[in-house]
C-alpha cells in the first residue's frame, strides 16, 4: 500500500518512517511538512494511505480531510492530544494515534487500514461550510454566502456578495457539494442559489448585476423546480 506522511514535526516524520519500514506491505513514497504541498501530489499519484498530523499551521488535519473530500485516500491521524478522537472518527478515518506513538498501536492501525474496503464515499464535513484554497491558505466559507457558481474551462468561480473564489474543479463536483434543495443547475456553466434569484426575463435570471442564461436543455427542469405557473 503506497503511503505518505504529512506532519510539520521532523522527529514525528522520522519515527513514522521508521515504523513504516518495518511493514513490508507499506511503501512510503513521499512525506510533507506542509499539508497544502501534499494536495497536488495526492491528486496526481496513487496514494492509498496518509499518516496525517491533526495540528499544523495554516491547515489542520481535519480541514485537510474536508478539502480533499472525494479525492481522499485512507487516513490514519496522529496527534499529541487525545481530545480530537471523537471528532476525528466522524470523518471515517482508519486510525487515530496519540504521540508519542507506540509501535504496537501503529501496527494495529495499519492492519485495520489494510483490511478495510476501499472508501469511495464522499466525506461530509460540516455541511453548512466549504473550504477553498487561496494560494497557500485554506479559507472557510459558509455555503449560504455563495450566490452563484460559474464554470470557465477547467476552473469554477464561486461568487459571494463580497468576493469571488476561483478553484480548479468541475461543475459535477460542485453539484455534489451544494444541496439541490438550495441550488439549481440552470446552464452547463452556471449553478445558482435559488434564494438569490431576483427576477427572470427572456430565459435569463437576474442575480445582482449579472444576467444568467437558462440553457435550452435545462429550461423545462428549471421552470418545474421553480414552480413557475
Amino acid at each position: 500500500m503506497k503511503c505518505i506522511i504529512i506532519d510539520d514535526d521532523k522527529m514525528a516524520r522520522d519515527i513514522l518512517e521508521h515504523f513504516i519500514s518495518k511493514h513490508p506491505e507499506l511503501e512510503l513514497i513521499n512525506q510533507f511538512e506542509n499539508p497544502t504541498d501534499a494536495i497536488a501530489y495526492i491528486k496526481q499519484n496513487d496514494v492509498k494511505l496518509i499518516f496525517l498530523d491533526v495540528e499544523m499551521p495554516k491547515m489542520t488535519g481535519i480541514e485537510f480531510i474536508a478539502y480533499l473530500n472525494e479525492n481522499l485516500p485512507k487516513v490514519i491521524l496522529t496527534t499529541s492530544h487525545s481530545e480530537f478522537a471523537i471528532e476525528a472518527f466522524k470523518y471515517n478515518v482508519s486510525g487515530y494515534l496519540v504521540k508519542p506513538i507506540k509501535f504496537d498501536l501503529f501496527s494495529a492501525a495499519v492492519k485495520k487500514a489494510l483490511t478495510e474496503k476501499e472508501n469511495n464515499t464522499t466525506v461530509e464535513f460540516k455541511d453548512n461550510v466549504v473550504f477553498i484554497k487561496e494560494g497557500k491558505t485554506i479559507v472557510k466559507i459558509v455555503k449560504a454566502d455563495i450566490k452563484l457558481i460559474e464554470c470557465i474551462g477547467d476552473y469554477v468561480t464561486l461568487h459571494s456578495k463580497e468576493k469571488k473564489y476561483t478553484v480548479h474543479s468541475t461543475m459535477k463536483a460542485m453539484e455534489n457539494r451544494f444541496s439541490n434543495n438550495d441550488y439549481l443547475r440552470v446552464h452547463r456553466s452556471y449553478i445558482i442559489q435559488i434564494d438569490a434569484i431576483e427576477d427572470i426575463e427572456d430565459d435569463s435570471i437576474a442575480i445582482g448585476q449579472k444576467l444568467i442564461p437558462i440553457g435550452k436543455t435545462y429550461k423545462s427542469a428549471v421552470y418545474r423546480r421553480l414552480n413557475i405557473i
